[in-house]
């Protein structure tokens, strides 16, 4: 027993050894700015001081701040939402680099916080499985990567609830961002489809995506999820806007 306690702990001290050497050589990054930063601080202080986290009350129909509600208690086929950011700043270059030319190395950062969103504006609604926003193939094949995929199975093992391919998507369309307010609706009408019924059936369901603009898209996988038998369905994003 002594011997295996102390065989921990020096693994233990190896591990942290090598990890503080990989940082003198490779620094941490920021994942918002990019700017180097003392190991395992996470963020620089220039973001932790501008990013727009959401404190305090918020309105769950539409994500924002309770006294910068936007949907005027508009209903919507998902029973709430959260996320740890607006959409804005040093928010939008991180998701940005996060998406398109990091790889996804920060994924960890942003789901240790929607995670913890989810724990606490969640907390009582016993959610059975995680699923997330799908891409068709082309749009994976491009990107060869789902971010919503694997920020929704980063959270998923934080959380310890399963995460299931419950969604599909059965039509290439624009790109949501690239379109005004007004025809985002039309954009994803039909274009998603559930799987499987055993899937979805009785079940509450977290649904997972990396931003929130509108909202269609959420509303629209929301939709399905229900017309396919879950029960409640809620939605975690990294950033509203």
């Amino acid at each position: 027993m002594i011997f295996s306690e102390m065989n921990c702990l020096n693994t233990e001290r190896i591990k942290a050894l090598a990890d503080s050497l990989r940082a003198a050589i490779y620094p941490d990054r920021c994942p918002l700015c990019d700017a180097a930063i003392v190991h395992n601080s996470e963020i620089c202080p220039d973001c932790r001081k501008n990013a727009a986290f959401i404190y305090g009350e918020r309105c769950f129909l539409c994500g924002h701040p309770a006294d910068k509600c936007v949907c005027k208690k508009h209903k919507n086929f998902y029973e709430a939402i959260t996320g740890p950011f607006m959409y804005t700043g040093v928010v939008k270059n991180g998701l940005a680099v996060w998406k398109f030319r990091g790889g996804l190395i920060n994924t960890e950062f942003f789901a240790k916080l929607v995670a913890a969103c989810v724990r606490r504006d969640f907390a009582g609604a016993e959610l059975d499985c995680i699923c997330f926003v799908p891409q068709t193939k082309m749009e994976s094949d491009e990107r060869e990567y789902n971010q919503s995929e694997e920020l929704a199975k980063a959270v998923g093992d934080m959380l310890g609830i399963p995460v299931v391919p419950a969604l599909k998507k059965i039509f290439e369309t624009e790109r949501q961002h690239k379109l005004p307010k007004f025809l985002r609706s039309g954009n994803v009408f039909g274009v998603f489809d559930c799987r499987e019924p055993e899937l979805t059936e009785n079940k509450n369901i977290l649904l997972i995506d990396d931003i929130k603009t509108s909202g269609t898209t959420l509303n629209e996988c929301a939709k399905m999820l229900r017309l396919n038998g879950a029960i409640k369905v809620y939605c975690a994003v990294i950033a509203i806007a």
